[in-house]
């Protein structure tokens, strides 16, 4: 950054980024772009990009070949396209425009995912939930997977006036996934006292408009999270500069031990320090100590062989190990801008409604086959044909004695054998990659007296906070009762789907107070689902496809489910918010419910 664009721009008051224009976007794409990759489902009715012409703030940050955005992928429909490149700059957004914003109304709904997510993935579910209740429906797409949060937070106030511009409305709503919520947090406390730490986005950063009405956070790691420096064994996954699609909490890897430190590999494009590279510039943003509140695997002998984090004890509190060099927790955090303690020194505006949801499942979906048969070799999966008894007398020595009595079906232990689902943090309550208790710290949010209306758990992970609803979750039930062998693991995560329905959850927690009902819907005989006035059961839906059909139409849409349709059945994960080395994509799996998504949807997805 140019020191006398910033010192231009410090002798000015700071207000906003200078020059962008709300009324016109950069570019608007309405065609093919507006489709999944394949081009059979529409997603959304226009895709935005936003360019804001700051270069006091925005930069152009690092990419590598895993977190350049591909160029035809089903998990990422257009997103390079739209961008116009691979790797774009920050001051660039994607603002994506529901299918059905010309027959909406009511207060315009924003939603921003978490790092290595974009809008047509990890939200898609939600956000054709509430397009389908013909709800105003927007979402964001960054340019950098893993950016900085102040330049993410600019980004968030310029959709929030893009988003005002077109629908004439005062305020918006806001829901926010895992690091896309401090982003939010950051722009809704940025009043004229605030005093950030950081010369640039103090100068040039949107000063809080007025404009948020509600705020939903979701999986948001309110209190940060220690997990790559927690769990260092997956600096194992980070050990390619080109390839990491998350980050390292070692600086320095020692193929031969520390003690021929001549052979060595240099891990400083991927660490947590902005010299010689910065890949994951918003990841040390995010990081908060929690070995006072929950031990560190490798001092937790009950965790069995999840205790064996090499180098566990010199990669958190820095020094050197057997195979790695590690500056430690404290000198990463001391990088990171202090966004979380200036967060709770401030807190949002009051006049915010707040919303908070955490998940407690650490069970999360995966898209690498057979992730720990490869590990325990054949025996490991030769047990799927015997009890819950003899798998959880097997699965000891991995998570303690505890399965059977915190609710892990026969299903769900099946199928973490044969690689379908993964074990995410489970030093403490978490959802696979959050603590609940920091998803749920309140008072990063509330030191200006703004009020949380329901702060509240599901008994889901990390990303399936997102998708659950009784149509997605009896979707997946019936993907498992047609091949209980190979698929039974969806019956169980089904049944948590049913029972959480963190879509109807949202929904009512951003009800208009015209709409009237707990449920954000009509009188559908259906309970508290958000469904319409179509006499159905207990799946959110009306006759003209008000339901959580993935691109449907408001016309003529079917009542189908959408989670993945939109890409969400990603393989490719650019590391998720805690950024921990589990294999591939926590969602790879929800591309099945794309096949149901299609076939449910038929012609209805292409009439609007």
């Amino acid at each position: 950054m140019s020191s006398l664009l910033l010192l231009a721009a410090l002798s000015g008051p700071a207000s906003a980024t200078a020059g962008f224009d709300p009324s016109s976007p950069a570019a608007r794409f309405v065609g093919a772009e507006t489709y999944t990759s394949d081009g059979e489902i529409l997603l959304w009715s226009a895709v935005e990009r936003l360019e804001d012409p700051d270069r006091v703030l925005f930069t152009y940050e690092d990419f590598n070949a895993g977190l350049a955005w591909p160029e035809d992928a089903p998990y990422a429909p257009w997103i390079a396209d739209c961008f116009g490149t691979p790797t774009p700059g920050s001051h660039a957004a994607l603002l994506h425009v529901g299918p059905a914003f010309s027959f909406s109304s009511g207060t315009p709904v924003l939603f921003v995912p978490g790092a290595g997510d974009n809008a047509s993935r990890g939200f898609i579910t939600m956000a054709t939930r509430m397009n389908n209740a013909f709800r105003p429906v927007f979402a964001l797409t960054f340019a950098h997977p893993h950016g900085d949060v102040f330049q993410q937070a600019e980004q968030v106030a310029n959709a929030i006036a893009r988003v005002k511009a077109l629908t004439g409305a005062s305020e918006v709503d806001v829901v926010s996934h895992s690091k896309g919520g401090i982003a939010s947090a950051v722009y809704m406390s940025n009043l004229a006292e605030t005093d950030w730490g950081r010369a640039d986005y103090d100068a040039v950063g949107t000063q809080y408009r007025g404009d948020v009405r509600k705020a939903v956070f979701i999986a948001v790691p309110l209190g940060g999270v220690d997990t790559v420096y927690r769990w260092s064994s997956g600096n194992y996954a980070a050990l390619d500069a080109d390839t990491a699609i998350s980050p390292s909490s070692w600086e320095t890897y020692y193929p031969y031990t520390t003690s021929a430190p001549a052979y060595s590999t240099d891990l400083s494009a991927q660490d947590h320090f902005a010299a010689d590279g910065d890949l994951f510039p918003g990841q040390r943003q995010l990081l908060r100590r929690w070995d006072h509140v929950y031990d560190l695997p490798g001092e937790s002998a009950w965790l069995g062989a999840y205790a064996l984090q090499q180098d566990w004890y010199t990669t958190y509190e820095g020094g050197f190990g057997f195979y790695s060099y590690s500056s430690g927790i404290d000198d990463a955090i001391a990088a990171g801008d202090g966004v979380l303690d200036s967060l709770e020194a401030t807190g949002v505006h009051p006049d915010i409604e707040l919303y908070l949801l955490a998940g407690t499942n650490t069970l999360m979906p995966n898209g690498t086959e057979d992730y720990l048969a490869g590990m325990f070799d054949q025996a490991f999966v030769d047990m799927a044909t015997e009890g819950l008894d003899g798998w959880a007398d097997l699965v000891a020595d991995l998570v303690g004695n505890t399965w059977v009595d915190e609710g892990v079906t026969e299903d769900e232990v099946r199928g973490l054998v044969q690689g379908n689902l993964v074990m995410g943090e489970v030093s403490g309550p978490s959802d696979g990659l959050v603590f609940v208790e920091s998803a749920l710290q309140e008072a990063t949010l509330t030191g200006r007296g703004a009020v949380v209306v329901d702060a509240t758990t599901r008994d889901l992970s990390h990303l399936d906070l997102l998708y659950a609803s009784p149509i997605t979750g009896q979707l997946l039930i019936d993907l498992g009762e047609a091949n209980p062998e190979a698929d039974g693991w969806m019956r169980a995560v089904g049944a948590r789907y049913i029972e959480a329905d963190t879509l109807g959850w949202v929904e009512a927690a951003l009800a208009d107070p015209e709409t009237g009902g707990d449920d954000g819907g009509g009188d559908d005989g259906g309970g508290d689902d958000g469904g319409g006035d179509d006499g159905g059961g207990d799946d959110g839906s009306t006759d003209s496809g008000t339901g959580d059909g993935t691109g449907g139409s408001p016309d003529g849409g079917d009542d189908g489910d959408g989670s993945a349709a939109g890409g969400s059945g990603a393989t490719w994960d650019k590391g998720g918010c805690a950024s921990v080395g589990l294999g591939a994509s926590s969602v790879g799996w929800l591309g099945v419910l794309a096949v149901v998504g299609r076939r449910r949807e038929g012609q209805g997805a292409s009439e609007t």
